[in-house]
C-alpha cells in the first residue's frame, strides 16, 4: 500500500500546482517533497510527475491518479477537525453592525477566557432575524425592547455626544455657540436623523442638517471623523478606545438620552443553554 504521506504530498502538489507552495501547506522542505514524490513512484511503479527543471508537473498518469484521490484528503481533515472539536459548544449570535464592531468584538476575548469551550458563530445584519425559525441561540437587537415572543434584557439605552478630532477644535473656543456652526457635519446614511435630534435638543442649529457628509455606516463615520474630515454624533461607547488614544475628543457639550437602546434577547421557546445563559450575564456584566 502507497504511503499514505506521499499521496497527500502528491494531492497538496496535484492542487496547488506549485512544488513549493505544496511543500509549505505540508510543512517540508522542497527538496523533502521531492523525496516522498519519488518514493510514491517506486511504490506504484509509475512516473507521477515531469521533472524538466522548471519545477514539477504531473504526467498523465500523475493526472488520473489525482482525478482519482479526489478531494479525499480534504474530507480526511474534516473529518479529523470535527473528532478534534468533539464536546465543543457553538453559540450563534445575530447582532447589529456598529455593536458588533465598536463595542462587542473588542471584549469577547474576556468572555472567551471564561468559556473556553464555547465556539462562537458572530453574525452581523440590519435584518431583524426570527429567533424561533432560524439558527441563532440569541441576538442583540436595537430598539425599544417591545418585540412579542422574545425575552429581552436591556444592556443600555443609546445617547448621543458630539466627538471631533482634536486638531478641529484647535484654538476655538468649545463654550462658544459658533464653534460647531464653524465644523462640517458628518452623517451615517442608516442614522440621518441623529444630528436633526441632538441639535434640536441643544436648542442650536446647523447648515449642514439637510447636506454634508453621508458614510454608509456609523463606522465609517468615526474613522472619518478621526480623519479630520468633520464632527460626528454618537453613543460614547462607540468610540471609547479612540477617546482614550486621544483619537478624538468630546466637548463638554449637551448629551442626548435616546428612548432606544441595545438589548439581548432570545427565543423563549428554545432552551436555555449553558452558554448562550453565560453570554447573557456577560453581557449585562460588561455593558
Amino acid at each position: 500500500m502507497a504511503s499514505l504521506r506521499a499521496l497527500h504530498a502528491f494531492s497538496l502538489l496535484a492542487r496547488h500546482g506549485r512544488a513549493a507552495l505544496a511543500a509549505e501547506k505540508l510543512g517540508v522542505s522542497p527538496s523533502a517533497l521531492s523525496h516522498l514524490m519519488r518514493k510514491l513512484e517506486s511504490e506504484l511503479g509509475a512516473t507521477l510527475v515531469n521533472r524538466d527543471g522548471r519545477g514539477l508537473t504531473l504526467t498523465e498518469e500523475g493526472q488520473r491518479l489525482a482525478l482519482s484521490l479526489g478531494d479525499a484528503f480534504d474530507r480526511i481533515e474534516e473529518a479529523v477537525d470535527s473528532f478534534r472539536r468533539r464536546g465543543r459548544t457553538e453559540l450563534r449570535i445575530s447582532t447589529v453592525s456598529t455593536f458588533a464592531t465598536r463595542w462587542l468584538i473588542p471584549r469577547l476575548p474576556d468572555f472567551q477566557a471564561s468559556q473556553q469551550d464555547v465556539e462562537l458563530l458572530l453574525s452581523a445584519s440590519t435584518r431583524m432575524v426570527d429567533l424561533d425559525r432560524e439558527n441563532y441561540d440569541c441576538a442583540i437587537r436595537l430598539g425599544t425592547g417591545n418585540w412579542p415572543s422574545v425575552e429581552s434584557h436591556l444592556l443600555w439605552k443609546e445617547h448621543l455626544a458630539v466627538a471631533v478630532a482634536p486638531a478641529l477644535l484647535k484654538d476655538k473656543d468649545p463654550n462658544a455657540p459658533g464653534t460647531l456652526r464653524g465644523l462640517r457635519l458628518l452623517h451615517s446614511a442608516s442614522r440621518r436623523g441623529d444630528w436633526v435630534r441632538w441639535l434640536e435638543d441643544a436648542g442650536l442649529d446647523h447648515p449642514d442638517t439637510k447636506s454634508g457628509t453621508v458614510l454608509q455606516s456609523r463606522d465609517l463615520a468615526i474613522q472619518a471623523a478621526i480623519a479630520g474630515m468633520g464632527a460626528i454624533v454618537i453613543d460614547r461607547r462607540f468610540v471609547s478606545q479612540e477617546l482614550e488614544a486621544g483619537h478624538l475628543i468630546m466637548p463638554d457639550w449637551k448629551v442626548v438620552e435616546l428612548d432606544t437602546g441595545y438589548w439581548f434577547v432570545r427565543s423563549p421557546v428554545r432552551t436555555l443553554t449553558r452558554p448562550v445563559a453565560a453570554f447573557r450575564d456577560w453581557l449585562q456584566t460588561a455593558a
